[in-house]
């Protein structure tokens, strides 16, 4: 069975890259070479202080993620022929993986909003 509907293709493209462009946008809201709040202990006291691209390693992590999530979408039959899927119907499987990448874009967004709105604030 061969999935390679333009839609899936357009889908995982944007889970993949969603991440980096969202980390894109989040850098794009200060001036180059600023220094922006980094950490926020846990009295709520900002007590690190970097570049905005420190923040690149974690939505390439986060495209990693949504790629793996979009390789098991691909081979789903096939792993679940091999018996390497447990636990989800073969009919569940690849909702799942789409639902599944959703979140990590909806979460990765909401950390670099998050991080824009405070680090503002704080200057």
């Amino acid at each position: 069975m061969r999935h390679s509907a333009p839609l899936s293709w357009l889908f995982w493209l944007l889970a993949v890259a969603a991440p980096f462009l969202a980390c894109l946008v989040a850098i794009a809201q200060f001036p180059s070479g600023f220094e922006v709040p980094l950490h926020w202990g846990s009295s709520g006291q900002i007590d690190g202080w970097g570049s905005p691209w420190t923040l690149l390693p974690f939505s390439l992590i986060m495209c990693g993620a949504n790629a793996l999530m979009w390789v098991f979408y691909r081979y789903s039959d096939k792993m679940y022929d091999m018996g390497l899927v447990h636990g989800v119907s073969r009919k569940n499987t690849r909702p799942f993986l789409c639902a599944t990448a959703v979140v990590l874009v909806l979460i990765t967004v909401a950390i670099f909003a998050w991080w824009v709105v405070n680090a503002k604030a704080a200057m």
